[in-house]
């Protein structure tokens, strides 16, 4: 047989086999309904945002399926995660729409009921910045102030960054945050700010912007210090890395910001096939680069610096391979080191 047509062999079997993959994903999505499950509230920004994507991507998805958004909050988003390793349907028709605390969730508590190192990432739409922020009527509307003034904040749980982020500023510059964990989802936090019961909350600055714009321009809410991506929007705002003092409390600090470094991030279960992950990632990075959806994205104030599944996988990896140490000293400081599972009724 000659040479050249041996060697053309095996690529003319690599070709044949990706059409033949694309096709078994596109007949598996065929007329099926994918749904993207939030960890935060149906009227928070991470639903949100989950809605905006899903018009967009369903189409670039092999098969065309439909796209539904689901709210799930709790647990500072772990409650989600759990959902959709454990329990929801695994061939690649559940997307989490992770709230990002959630992922360091499995190094802080025992038995959360899932491993973030073998979430399978399709992308984010943006990594974002968390902000801690005062209700107009706070008594304490800086910093500084809060340093000597209590000011009260809703969470939904000791491991959502609703808490973690006020409990690291109390325990490394003195701050006076008092943390009320209890209130699921994004929506029932901003009622609590609303109604007094309340005076602030911590949120990443693009769910504000998204489904509050007003109460930033109207100054109705304060930004008092973030972390994560220095943003321009936020500049003025102390921002957290600066504020750390050793290089112990930076190290700590950049381990809290993995959840911002995802940002609005997306992931799978670990028992999908990696054709359909494959597929996903791909339907995800033409989306984010569509002109219908940065159109979209920038009349809805949505910021869009997409990161890669790719990168996503790595940057969680590295945070989960966190020392033990390290963990150690920053559970004792924020004060769960003796947390506790409930116990179900």
């Amino acid at each position: 047989m000659n040479r050249l047509l041996i060697a053309a062999l095996p690529l003319a079997g690599l070709a044949l086999a990706a059409p033949a993959n694309a096709d078994a994903v596109a007949d598996f999505y065929k007329d099926k309904t994918v749904t993207a499950i939030s960890g935060g509230g149906a009227g928070g920004g991470f639903s949100f945002v989950a809605r905006v994507l899903g018009r967009h991507m369903a189409a670039n998805i092999p098969g065309k399926p439909t796209w539904v958004v689901k709210a799930m909050p709790g647990a500072g988003g772990a409650r989600s995660i759990k959902y959709i390793v454990n329990a929801a349907a695994q061939g690649g028709t559940t997307i989490g729409a992770v709230l990002p605390p959630s992922i360091l969730s499995p190094l802080l508590r025992k038995k959360v009921g899932y491993d973030s190192a073998k979430l399978q990432w399709i992308g984010s739409v943006t990594a974002q910045a968390s902000v801690l922020v005062a209700w107009k009527t706070s008594p304490a509307k800086t910093l500084k102030q809060v340093q000597k003034t209590q000011v009260t904040t809703a969470t939904s749980s000791k491991l959502s960054s609703g808490y973690l982020f006020p409990a690291w500023m109390n325990a490394t510059i003195g701050t006076k945050f008092k943390v009320i964990p209890g209130y699921r989802g994004a929506d029932r936090q901003n009622a609590a700010m609303e109604t007094g019961e309340v005076n602030g909350r911590s949120s990443f600055y693009n769910s504000f912007k998204t489904t509050k714009p007003h109460w930033l321009r109207e100054k109705t809410i304060i930004p008092l210090v973030y972390m994560g991506p220095k943003t321009a929007d936020l500049e003025g705002v102390p921002y957290m890395m600066d504020l750390m003092k050793t290089k112990e409390q930076r190290e700590i600090a950049n381990f809290l910001q993995t959840g911002s470094k995802v940002g609005n991030g997306f992931f799978v279960s670990p028992a999908v096939p990696k054709a359909r992950v494959m597929a996903l990632r791909a339907a995800f990075n033409k989306t984010v680069a569509s002109k219908a959806f940065l159109a979209e994205a920038k009349k809805r104030s949505m910021i869009v610096s997409p990161v890669r599944g790719e990168v996503l996988d790595a940057i969680v990896a590295a945070a989960m391979k966190t020392s033990p140490a390290t963990i150690n000293k920053f559970k004792k400081m924020v004060k769960i080191d003796k947390l506790k599972r409930k116990k179900k009724k």
